[in-house]
């Protein structure tokens, strides 16, 4: 069997284009999310976003105090 080893050059460059473009987003999104890390509106938002936690925990903690109350009273009742 003979085999012509010119037809192996395209397909190995088709093959090293697609590693290439693979490996390029890679770190071009490595790139950025190391970019977006020391951001101070990624900062911001997440402050802000953990300032509204803290809201809602606390309004959450009230809601299950008022409930503990009105089941009390209602066992006293029945």
């Amino acid at each position: 069997m003979n085999f012509d080893f010119a037809y192996l050059i395209p397909i190995i460059a088709i093959i090293g284009g697609i590693t290439y473009g693979i490996f390029s987003m890679y770190f071009k999104s490595r790139r950025q999310v190391a970019a977006s890390d020391g951001s101070p509106a990624l900062r911001e938002a997440l402050a802000t976003s953990n300032a509204t936690n803290v809201a809602l925990l606390e309004k959450l903690t009230a809601m299950d105090a008022r409930l503990v109350a009105i089941e009390r009273t209602l066992s006293e009742v029945g």
